[in-house]
């Protein structure tokens, strides 16, 4: 393995770790001690990569946010239906992460992604900006909702409940 591969296996054990220790313990009772031996790196591993257990899952979000956009590059940005159908999409289908984040009190990390996700900008007339945050923060909050409940329904089963309300 050359340096690069070796690095991507570290970051991996460990995210990967932490998400699992995560399910059974409180994200503050988790140690960097415990997470490395768990994950079976060296601790100078994780400091080579991480100041803190946070930094670990901020850097997971951040790949996910990018991955989302990715996914949304070539869509209409005033077709709501299909960023909808989309972006609950991509969350039902890392439902692990969102809802082990959840549970750990870490609703910011996910709140902060939708957010940044709405591409609201200064540049922007203030009535879009405006309309911008509010829909991204009622995305927020009904995502939140469903991942409260399991995120047992489809995006398809969601958008018909909001279409039929």
């Amino acid at each position: 393995m050359n340096n690069q591969e070796k690095n991507t296996y570290v970051r991996n054990q460990i995210l990967t770790t932490l998400l699992e220790m995560m399910k059974t313990e409180s994200f503050n009772s988790i140690t960097i001690s415990d997470l490395v031996a768990k994950a079976d790196v060296g601790r100078a591993s994780f400091y080579r990569n991480y100041r803190t257990k946070e930094d670990v899952l901020h850097e997971e979000a951040e790949r996910l946010k990018k991955e989302l956009k990715t996914i949304r590059k070539n869509d209409n940005p005033y077709d709501v239906r299909l960023i909808l159908i989309r972006t609950l999409d991509f969350y039902k289908l890392h439902t692990d992460f969102y809802i082990t984040l959840y549970n750990s009190g870490l609703k910011q990390m996910i709140q902060d992604s939708i957010v940044d996700e709405s591409l609201i900008s200064d540049n922007q007339p203030a009535p879009l900006a405006y309309t911008a945050s509010a829909f991204s923060y009622l995305i927020y909050g009904w995502i939140i909702e469903w991942i409260r409940r399991g995120m047992k329904e489809t995006s398809d089963e969601l958008i018909a409940m909001f279409e039929n309300s």
